[in-house]
């Protein structure tokens, strides 16, 4: 009689022994080393290293964006980002979910805060005009940007044209803004939380002195007594001015190197800032915001309901 099936079995008794024995000596090696092998922790993850800022993928970026953040000083962030070619001022292409190719300009470090009070964002970027649209098409500056319909429609719309990857690590920011409209009460200029939003007349131009250039500084019997001064101020309460159009020497009159200078579709555009127009003689003509004209010249106003340039401002 065969004895084949045995052979199997002593066979198979043979490697459970194995088996037991390697298993018993893996159990005395995790004993003796105080558990189960761990991964490593994330702060010894692989350092990125620095390529060129089109190369980069945007969760890469956004962890450049933590580095510059978390930089001790200005200084130390823009070490940071200069080690990693993003520094103020380097560009990059963006293609939209539309087709439409725009400009990415690095426009600032460490410059927003976080709507989430976790501190600084490290880079924000700003785009060319990914579309044309009015600011209400009902035609009112009432509410200012807080209740604009661009501004609904940038939280909608707007992020929907964005990559799939890029908005995953857009940072939400607060804004300061004027979001009365027709107002000279400093109170007026309140946060809105964005993670799209325009730039303001003082982010792009600094102080701003336009009523101060157009009427004077002192109450006179051309402009009926009235003081002036706080338009000005409240224009100017809506956020620093950004790094990028301060070493571009852009002013509230000026543009010498023409960085207001912006295109869409190949023609250039006057585009908005979110900055309501304040002031109005009658009291029934609240339906300005202001602009940057198509030339770069850094101040104009336009009508709420009337299409111009989108330009947009997001962090990582």
């Amino acid at each position: 009689m065969s004895r084949r099936g045995g052979g199997c079995l002593t066979a198979v008794a043979i490697a459970l022994g194995v088996a037991l024995v390697a298993l018993g000596a893996g159990l005395v090696w995790l004993v003796g080393s105080g558990g189960a092998p761990q991964a490593p922790a994330s702060d010894e993850r692989e350092e990125l290293a620095p390529r060129e800022f089109q190369d980069y993928t945007w969760p890469e970026l956004a962890e450049v964006a933590d580095l510059v953040a978390a930089a001790g000083s200005d200084d130390e962030a823009a070490e940071i980002a200069e080690a990693y070619n993003v520094p103020v001022g380097a560009t990059r292409s963006l293609q939209l979910d539309d087709d439409t190719v725009v400009s990415l300009v690095v426009v600032g470090l460490r410059h927003d805060e976080r709507a989430d009070g976790a501190g600084l964002a490290g880079l924000t970027l700003m785009t060319s005009p990914i579309a044309m649209r009015p600011m209400n098409e009902s035609g009112t500056s009432d509410g200012g940007w807080e209740a604009s319909e661009l501004r609904a429609w940038l939280a909608t719309d707007g992020m929907d044209l964005l990559p799939d990857e890029l908005a995953s690590v857009v940072v939400p920011v607060s804004k300061l803004t004027n979001n009365v409209g027709v107002t000279s009460e400093a109170s007026s200029a309140t946060q809105t939380d964005d993670r799209l939003w325009l730039f303001s007349a003082a982010e792009v131009c600094g102080r701003v002195g336009w009523f101060e250039s157009e009427y004077g500084s002192e109450p006179n019997a051309y402009t009926g007594y009235i003081d002036f001064a706080p338009y000005d101020e409240l224009l100017s309460s809506e956020g620093a001015q950004y790094a990028y159009f301060a070493d571009a020497g852009v002013t509230d009159s000026s543009d010498p190197s023409h960085a207001l200078q912006l295109s869409y579709a190949g023609q250039d555009v006057a585009w908005w800032y979110r900055s309501a127009y304040p002031f109005t003689y009658t009291g029934e003509d609240a339906s300005y915001f202001y602009q940057a004209m198509s030339t770069g010249f850094p101040g104009t106003t336009g009508l709420a309901s009337e299409p111009a340039g989108v330009v947009v401002g997001l962090c990582l």
